[in-house]
């Protein structure tokens, strides 16, 4: 029988505690690291910790001696125990680019229009648009809904597959 693992279990942190260059912390499915306090803006600044507490799995909050508090979120934290989260999300950003671009590009084809044309209506530069089609730029949500209107779609039948 094959191990069973918690579900996200890599977004589940379990340990955290100060050590004498950062915060020493571990998620559920064991990995572990250090976030060096000069990458913590509020502990590099002369803060420092009186309090480190794990509110939920999914967040560190660290109280600071001025009473003031600064929370961690889990994403930022993995980031510093697992090498290939960083590159792994990067490739998941890029995916989801160049699908938006796809979707984008079908629709404006759908719609029978060109790229001049549908720029000139979302009221954004056809660079740009040929930016976004060719899933090399992550447009705002300003920009999207731009697109959407132009493009006489709901904004959900734009950015959802």
């Amino acid at each position: 029988m094959a191990a069973t693992m918690v579900k996200n279990a890599d977004r589940m942190m379990s340990f955290a505690q100060p050590a004498e260059t950062g915060i020493e912390l571990s998620f559920v499915d064991g990995l572990a690291g250090i976030i060096p306090f000069a990458d913590l803006p509020e502990i590099a600044a002369g803060g420092g910790i009186r309090d480190i507490e794990l509110p939920n799995p999914y967040e560190m909050v660290l109280t600071m001696n001025t009473g003031e508090t600064s929370e961690v979120p889990w994403d930022y934290a993995r980031d510093y125990c697992d090498p290939a989260y960083r590159p792994r999300i990067e490739a998941i950003a890029r995916m989801s680019c160049e699908n938006l671009g796809r979707r984008v590009r079908q629709c404006r084809k759908d719609a029978g229009m060109s790229q001049s044309t549908l720029a000139h209506r979302a009221e954004i530069g056809r660079a740009t648009l040929i930016r976004i089609e060719k899933g090399e730029h992550s447009p705002r949500h300003k920009t999207l809904s731009a697109i959407a209107k132009a493009l006489g779609v709901e904004f959900r039948e734009l950015v959802t597959t």
